[in-house]
């Protein structure tokens, strides 16, 4: 019997693992979401940043390039309410897609902060 609720365990904390690792997102997914969502407080593209005067949020590509942006930091941001933001709820793949795309934005040129 204890060899049962071992084994139920064992199955019920892999697959909470497996559920809680990192999962690739699909930044067109995450541009298509932002320029829903996020485009009337953020500019979500280039083309956006240039046409704007006024911003309530920082552009994409300045989240982008924020010195130690990292995944897991914008899941951390994501995930965290804040006063001048609306409560968003993103799914796991919402989430990954978003931040997939964010990363994408990382001006190349600059070294990559290590994680």
């Amino acid at each position: 019997m204890m060899r049962i609720i071992l084994l139920a365990a064992i199955l019920a904390l892999s697959a909470y693992a497996a559920n809680a690792q990192d999962v690739p997102g699909n930044a067109e997914a995450g541009r298509e979401y932002a320029r829903e969502v996020c485009s009337p407080c953020h500019a979500v593209t280039a083309g956006q940043a240039a046409q704007r005067t006024i911003a309530i949020g920082p552009d994409f590509q300045t989240i982008a390039n924020t010195s130690g942006m990292t995944a897991m930091a914008l899941r951390a941001f994501l995930q965290t309410p804040h006063p001048k933001m609306p409560n968003l709820i993103l799914t796991p793949e919402q989430s990954a897609d978003v931040i997939a795309f964010v990363l994408s934005l990382r001006d190349r040129r600059q070294p990559e902060s290590k994680p």
